[in-house]
């Protein structure tokens, strides 16, 4: 073999490298290329995904934010209605005592009837009817012990806390300084109850007229009962 087929050989060897590095170059800058592409994509597509979310969710704040200033704005109206229809705290007070009935099962058209028949100046009876009846116990030797008022009209009775004696035993006779429970029975079944210390005070309103009770701590084992009648 001459030297110069030798050398056609190895420059041709060279030259076929060169092309396969120049292919493989090509190849992998291609490659890299499709890869950084793809990612791209990918990453722009999930950017506008979640610049879509955010926006929903802003789109959605902001409509309940408007909801809620909508609605801020109707309470504040109605608060103003109210602070107009109750200018003063004895006018709320009111209002107070009428929920508390109601929640306790007083019929509302009944108070309204009651309020409405209420005059401006109350005309009482100069006489006071006073009874006493004693505020039983656990440890009582009476079951019942009534006063009645108008002819049955009115019945009041009464249960209290013992008296405990100097070795921690109950008495017979309610302590007026602790809490007491008064009944007020109607006709017809209806009751009232009040509690709390003694004195108390209540007004039953039946048949027309409004009874003012006032209950205060009698002799031993007894509450003292007055009461006096007015119109409505």
């Amino acid at each position: 073999m001459s030297l110069g087929l030798v050398h056609r050989k190895e420059v041709q060897k060279r030259r076929k490298r060169r092309l396969w590095a120049m292919i493989k170059f090509v190849f992998v800058v291609g490659l890299c290329g499709g890869i950084g592409y793809y990612a791209h994509e990918i990453g722009l597509s999930v950017a506008q995904e979640e610049v879509l979310i955010w926006q929903t969710r802003y789109e959605n704040q902001a409509a309940e934010n408007e909801k809620l200033k909508v609605e801020l704005g109707q309470d504040k109206a109605e608060l103003d209605q109210m602070k107009q229809l109750l200018p003063n705290e004895d006018m709320r007070n009111v209002i107070a005592v009428v929920t508390a009935k109601a929640n306790e099962g007083v019929d509302l058209a009944r108070m309204e009837n009651i309020i409405s028949g209420i005059s401006k100046d109350a005309t009482c009876d100069a006489e006071i009817d006073s009874k006493r009846f004693m505020v039983l116990t656990p440890v009582s030797p009476d079951e019942v012990s009534t006063a009645s008022y108008y002819r049955g009209l009115i019945t009041v009775s009464g249960t209290g806390s013992s008296v405990m004696n100097e070795n921690g035993a109950p008495e017979a006779w309610f302590d007026p300084a602790k809490e007491v429970f008064i009944s007020f029975m109607m006709p017809g079944g209806e009751k009232q109850d009040i509690s709390g210390t003694l004195p108390l005070y209540h007004s039953v309103i039946t048949g027309g007229s409004e009874y003012r009770f006032s209950i205060t701590a009698g002799r031993t084992s007894f509450a003292d009962a007055s009461v006096q009648r007015c119109d409505l």
